[in-house]
């Protein structure tokens, strides 16, 4: 059975940086208890080569199975993984790290504070633990 990790990328509004790393952390310890959980980390882009206030979120379970079970008991709670209102159906907004214009971001999640950008839900390969 492959490990999972799921990776969020969010933007914080400007102006809500400690806010939205804080909703984040949160969210990761809200999970504790869940069975296959393994934890998560949050992290903040720091070399500049992105939109300022970028942020990613990953979080590790043991398998697939233990992920897809969680979702159905936090979709419609409040929580940065979906949009504070429900019935916003609206994509990620990762083009925005491409487009050289202002982005005119949608801060949607996390109380908005957050605009998410990409998101993948991945199966571990492959891992190396350096000696």
């Amino acid at each position: 059975m492959a490990k999972r990790r799921d990776v969020f990328i969010y933007v914080s509004e400007p102006g809500k940086v400690d806010e939205a790393k804080d909703c984040l952390r949160e969210f990761l310890r809200s999970l504790d208890g869940h069975p296959g959980y393994l934890g998560g980390s949050v992290l903040e882009e720091v070399a500049n080569e992105l939109l300022p206030g970028t942020l990613v979120l990953i979080i590790e379970f043991e398998s697939t199975e233990a992920a897809r079970a969680l979702w159905p008991k936090i979709e419609n709670t409040s929580n940065p993984l979906y949009p504070d209102d429900k019935s916003d159906k609206s994509p990620d907004q990762g083009a925005a790290f491409f487009n050289r214009a202002e982005p005119r971001l949608k801060f949607s999640r996390g109380n908005g504070s957050l605009a998410r950008m990409l998101h993948v839900h991945a199966s571990e390969v492959d891992e190396f633990v350096a000696a």
